[in-house]
């Protein structure tokens, strides 16, 4: 019983983040919901009284976002690979302070997820740089 307390006292931080992490996005979700019910209220207004449609809801409104340019894929690809080398050389650095075998290899294995946001930025420049000017 002792086992069982200490070991879920380890783990009451990362529990706690996890529900405070998924409270936040169904909060977002719910308020992104109420939002678009609001505007969709509005236009049906809108639409009864033969009044015109409010100016967001002709095309360009929050559900046609406009597409994005060379330089915001540009920008998107220098953060994620910044964020991935940040976390590459954070676990790299970690790994070379600590002595014990097994929290080593849990900073190497953290700073070898700092590649997935490296490679994703990678992409992103990639195709910024394939991509045609207009």
């Amino acid at each position: 019983m002792d086992q069982f307390l200490a070991r879920s006292s380890e783990d009451l931080p990362l529990l706690l983040a996890l529900i405070l992490g998924a409270g936040f996005v169904i909060f977002w979700q719910w308020a992104a919901l109420q939002s678009r019910r609001m505007a969709h209220a509005e236009r049906l207004a809108a639409l009864e009284k033969g009044a015109p449609l409010p100016p967001e809801s002709e095309g360009n409104g929050p559900s046609h976002p406009q597409p994005l340019t060379r330089e915001a894929y540009m920008l998107r690809g220098l953060l994620w690979s910044a964020i991935g080398l940040g976390i590459l050389a954070t676990g790299g650095v970690a790994a070379c302070f600590i002595r014990s075998g097994s929290d080593r290899q849990d900073a190497l294995t953290i700073a070898c997820l700092g590649f997935i946001p490296f490679a994703l930025g990678l992409a992103y420049l990639l195709y910024a740089r394939l991509t045609r000017r207009d």
